[in-house]
């Protein structure tokens, strides 16, 4: 019996339809977003040759977590792609968030099918991330040409659904596929997320990341404490690359910067213990300071401390 099944292995081997089990050809690379809370989540950050989707409100840091990817895909010496289906790409925040825009190549596609045959050549050339921002921005060119009544019916998510398929077999070129959505208030009893293009969307994806605003992050600004950022949650809603599934991450988003990454190691730290917090009074190895302000600014003023804390995280 052994004999036949090894018989019948080698056989398939020799076809171009199979390959074995082991093959590097199945493995893949990930590129980190340098947020410990963010990595750990994910399983070392987003997937190359896959598919990753990742949905929200309005506002909540979505395209921001997608720049985090291509500038740390850039500091590798990887290449960018970046698909502006609503004409919002901005460079000057690009920079804000490390993105090198000289080495971005951005397109603005007229229709849907413009924008996805953009997605389909840049995958083709093994570009190492492509950000299509967004789905919602996706209009058919038959829509698109037609006059404003023309309103068929699912047109959105017809077009998703039959388009979607035929870019999954070129992601074996290499690339991480990063496509950005919104969520659409809900009609009736019970409240659910609703995207542009239906949720075919989510079937194909291999790894689907839900963004949220927490909470308020706020400072005093004189005597008038205002809110300066928010707590974004990501949570995992689907994974087929590892990952902690159905577990969620929380990090701070300043809307002057970004995510405070010096607050998000601290953070990290607390929960793995590495800091110690007694009442307002914050401890790592011999320094103690008061207050989330005085650790901060103590990891700043001593950058070989705050690496110390980073290579503990990261190791």
């Amino acid at each position: 019996m052994k004999d036949k099944a090894e018989d019948v292995i080698k056989q398939l081997l020799k076809s171009k339809h199979f390959k074995s089990g082991d093959s590097e050809d199945f493995g893949y690379e990930r590129i980190q977003f340098n947020i410990p809370a963010l990595d750990k989540l994910t399983g070392g950050g987003i997937p190359k040759k896959k598919f990753t989707l990742i949905y929200g409100p309005t506002n909540v840091g979505k395209s921001y977590l997608a720049l985090q990817v291509v500038s740390n895909a850039q500091k590798e010496g990887g290449t960018a792609v970046w698909i502006d289906t609503e004409l919002s790409w901005d460079a000057n925040w690009a920079e804000r968030c490390g993105v090198d825009t000289k080495s971005v190549s951005v397109s603005e596609p007229e229709d849907g099918e413009n924008a996805l045959e953009a997605v389909r050549e840049a995958m083709q050339l093994g570009v190492d991330v492509i950000v299509l921002d967004s789905i919602a921005g996706l209009v058919p060119s038959a829509v698109a040409e037609n006059d404003f009544s023309y309103n068929p019916m699912a047109w959105q998510a017809r077009f998703i659904n039959s388009s979607l398929p035929k870019l999954m077999p070129h992601l074996k070129k290499g690339s991480a596929l990063i496509a950005i959505n919104q969520v659409r208030a809900s009609m009736g009893p019970v409240a659910i997320d609703n995207m542009p293009g239906g949720i075919g969307q989510t079937f194909f994806a291999h790894s689907l990341l839900q963004v949220k605003r927490k909470g308020w992050i706020k400072e005093k600004v004189g005597k008038i404490e205002q809110n300066v950022g928010f707590d974004m949650e990501v949570r995992l809603r689907k994974s087929k690359v590892g990952g902690e599934n159905w577990s969620s991450a929380i990090v701070p988003f300043r809307v002057e910067g970004g995510i405070d990454v010096l607050e998000s190691y601290i953070r990290e730290g607390i929960q793995t213990k590495l800091i110690t917090q007694g009442g307002a009074w914050y401890t790592y190895k011999d320094t103690k300071v008061m207050g989330m302000n005085g650790i901060k600014k103590a990891f700043l003023e001593n950058p070989t401390l705050f690496e110390e804390l980073k290579n503990e995280l990261t190791t």
